[in-house]
């Protein structure tokens, strides 16, 4: 009886709570959501309280929008904050409980990318190549390049990656025949000129010493050469004298070439005797002075090289001229720099050495012809493990092997490797990352494809042999052994594609590529001083800091360090900082914490021009608290500009146009607090407390939809991380997107909260997040469909 008294309280208890939180929902949601209105394509009032998993495709939508303030919306009745989280978490718990064995989902028979590509070969061959020059654009679906359903291939795909197999094994093998051709790097009009060149935005006036230069040098740049065979090249770097005027001529300038880090070529430009003899003699000695730049023969190694041009530092007195340089961090303006080169040949070939390519491909060596294919087969028997994930069959093999036998007969021994290499980079079990079972229902992984997912997932390229050894021993799907190796991948370097890929993908850091300084409005941040490069590389290093060395990806919010050099330090007004490179610096400002203080994420949400507040708040919904707004309706007016003669009004007052329609109104009032929160910080990052237009102090106050004020961005952080639930899920639907390669629906949110409530456990560490997604049914199971009933339905 007490039992049964008890299980009746329980019951009673929920019935109550179920009454009161619909309710809430009935006050609140009915007037827009009903049957005749129909608001977003939704009638509360024909659904249930008792069935709220039955509608879990509704629901799921209305708690996303309630955890973000997009629901109800903005400017109408509200319930206050509690009672909004009181109605969310209801909601989730009535879906999770009904939800004992949510479906893996599907996955389709997928491509690798470009970038996955390129790490394969990375990893495959010891060989850095441009998957851009050698493959189609990849398409991206939601925010991520690696969706099966986007990744499909035409015809014109096929024949880009053939073509692309058959380079690739040509450079890995190298070419004893190969014909004396130049490669360009830089812009062709610095290389013959008769105005002074100009460099790529953001690279700097080359007054300072760069990373991986020696010391004592500044500026220059660095090119990776591929070199095909062993042999003599020739290396003609820009001009740098014009007749016409004689810039940077008055002292002399030292012109160092090193490959690899060794001198191969030493000279000088500029200095008196040659300013004399330009302004004596003109454009013959301007030609006898750039021939010191051309022609220059050194001899290479078959394989990859680093090429560099740089200048040995002069002087470190702090200018040459009378004002002080427009660069924040000061240098010589009177100084030569390099901003193009080319590199011909071979010109003679004496060889083909022993490059890392080829140590990874010619794991054996015949020393007579009787002993060529066994070793042949030794060759591609490994390489195509690798490649394909799997051990090969004898089908496969047999495959392979004629390739290299045609090969063989036409061009020797090397020649049918290249061709079996070239056969084995084209095939579909090289390209396509299929998962095998053509019955239908919920299939689990093998444990080689699980490697390959987590390879994928975590380096965006191949297994290495500790897992795929662990796979074929079937030790791999054991929840230890997989935790462990999960451990040892995100120590490991490949991981940082985590950053590059993943993150700056979750983050939209793309978008930066479109954000041109304006030079007018930032001349110090702009053209040669256009620091996004820089931004980039702060980001990366941050985002890494926090994901691979295990801490609660909640610090992506909050951490009160970054990475910055000297460069990058002035333009945010941290004096504190010397030399070019990137160190970890603690933040005396505390709006400079986390995500938002970071320069790539001010620019990317901006305008070359002016900062968005718009842009800056949907950024933070989307990003950081997983809720999208609305797409905007086409007639929106823009933006009023002042106009000469005017009284000039803030940002703020001039957005007021658009809040005032009440339609505009119920996404501006919940995404204009959040950007306003930011407005201290300029278009290219920089802080500031003065409007540019009023020259007053700027207003960053407001109001966020659970009634919170801020009143800046350090605030709005204060804001986000006191329910840092909703960022972690936010970011882990993200990072499970990325891990599956397919969107997640309403279907795998329960699965998505399971996971974050175990890391909140951990206190929302990266690899308690990467360990759930793992273990789930999602990533270690798929479901698949009968090929032959579908192709019938």
């Amino acid at each position: 009886m007490v039992a049964a008294a008890g299980a009746g309280a329980y019951f009673l208890k929920q019935a109550h709570t179920r009454e009161a939180q619909w309710a809430v929902v009935r006050t609140y949601c009915f007037d827009c959501h009903n049957r005749d209105d129909r608001a977003g394509g939704r009638a509360f009032d024909r659904l249930s309280p008792d069935h709220i998993a039955a509608d879990a495709e509704t629901w799921e939508l209305a708690i996303r929008k309630l955890r973000s303030g997009l629901m109800p919306p903005a400017g109408g009745p509200r319930p206050d904050a509690k009672a909004v989280h009181a109605l969310a978490s209801w909601l989730e718990n009535e879906i999770d409980a009904a939800a004992e064995s949510p479906p893996p989902g599907r996955v389709s028979l997928r491509r690798m990318n470009r970038r996955e590509y390129e790490h394969a070969i990375r990893d495959l061959l010891a060989l850095d190549v441009d998957a851009e020059a050698l493959l189609p654009l990849d398409n991206v679906a939601g925010y991520f390049d690696n969706n099966a359903d986007a990744l499909q291939v035409s015809p014109s795909f096929v024949t880009r990656y053939v073509d692309a197999a058959r380079a690739v094994a040509l450079q890995a093998v190298g070419d004893a025949k190969a014909l004396p051709i130049a490669t360009l790097y830089g812009d062709p009009e610095n290389m013959v000129i008769s105005l002074p060149p100009s460099g790529a935005p953001g690279t700097g006036r080359q007054q300072h010493h760069l990373p991986g230069m020696p010391f004592g040098t500044r500026g220059g740049f660095v090119v990776k050469h591929d070199f095909p065979a062993d042999g003599e090249y020739e290396l003609t770097i820009g001009d740098m004298a014009m007749a016409r005027e004689v810039p940077r001529m008055e002292f002399e300038n030292t012109v160092v070439v090193l490959l690899d880090g060794e001198e191969i070529y030493r000279t000088n430009v500029g200095g008196e005797a040659d300013h004399k003899a330009i302004d004596q003699r003109l454009d013959p000695a301007v030609q006898e002075i750039n021939n010191r730049l051309r022609k220059i023969r050194f001899r290479a190694t078959a394989g990859q090289h680093e090429l560099a041009v740089t200048f040995v530092h002069r002087s470190y007195a702090e200018s040459d001229e009378r004002t002080r340089t427009i660069a924040l961090e000061g240098g010589q303006e009177r100084i030569q720099a390099a901003h193009a080169l080319e590199i011909r040949g071979p010109l003679s070939i004496t060889g083909i050495g022993d490059s890392a390519s080829r140590r990874k491909i010619f794991v054996c060596k015949p020393t007579e012809s009787s002993e060529d294919r066994r070793c042949a087969t030794e060759i591609v028997t490994q390489l195509a493990e690798r490649a394909f994930r799997r051990p090969v069959t004898d089908e496969d093999l047999d495959a392979l092997m004629a390739f290299y036998d045609a090969g063989a007969r036409n061009g020797g021994f090397e020649a049918g490797v290249r061709d079996a290499l070239a056969a084995i980079l084209a095939s579909p079990h090289f390209i396509y990352r299929a998962e095998t079972g053509a019955s239908a229902g919920i299939v689990a992984l093998n444990d080689l494809e699980l490697a390959s997912r987590l390879s994928f997932f975590l380096w965006s390229s191949l297994p290495d042999d500790e897992l795929l050894e662990l796979a074929e021993r079937g030790e791999l799907h054991d929840s230890g052994v997989l935790a462990k190796q999960v451990e040892r991948m995100i120590a490991d370097e490949r991981a940082k594609s985590l950053v590059t890929d993943f993150a700056f993908q979750w983050l939209d850091v793309a978008k930066l590529d479109e954000i041109v300084p304006d030079r007018t409005q930032f001349p110090h941040a702009s053209g040669l001083l256009d620091p996004r490069d820089l931004m980039k590389q702060e980001l990366e290093l941050f985002v890494d800091s926090v994901l691979r060395s295990d801490r609660s990806v909640v610090e992506l919010l909050t951490a009160d360090y970054t990475f910055l050099n000297e460069r990058l330090a002035m333009h945010y007004g941290i004096e504190t900082v010397k030399g070019a490179r990137f160190r970890r610096v603690t933040l005396p400002d505390e709006s400079r914490h986390g995500l938002l203080g970071k320069g790539a994420i001010l620019m990317l949400t901006s305008y070359p021009n002016r900062t968005s507040p718009v842009l800056r708040g949907a950024w933070v919904l989307e990003r950081v608290l997983g809720s999208p707004p609305p797409t905007p309706p086409p007639d929106v007016p823009d933006l009023v500009e002042n106009k000469r003669g005017e009284p000039p009004k803030t940002l703020r007052a001039r957005l007021e146009r658009h809040r005032e329609n009440p339609t505009c109104f119920s996404c501006h009032g919940i995404m204009d607090p959040l950007g306003f929160a930011l407005e201290n910080f300029n278009a290219v990052g920089q802080y500031r407390t003065i409007d540019p237009d009023t020259r007053t102090p700027i207003d960053a106050s407001g109001e966020l939809p659970g009634g919170a004020h801020v009143a800046g961005a350090a605030d709005l952080r204060r804001a986000l991380v006191a329910n840092p639930e909703q960022f972690v899920q936010a970011f882990t639907e993200s990072l499970m997107t990325f891990a599956l390669g397919r969107a997640l629906d309403y279907r795998d949110m329960p699965v998505v909260r399971e996971i974050v409530r175990r890391a909140e456990k951990d206190d929302y560490r990266f690899e308690s997040l990467v360990l759930g997604i793992v273990e789930s049914d999602a990533f270690r199971k798929r479901e698949s469909v009968d090929l032959m009933q579908a192709a019938l339905e």
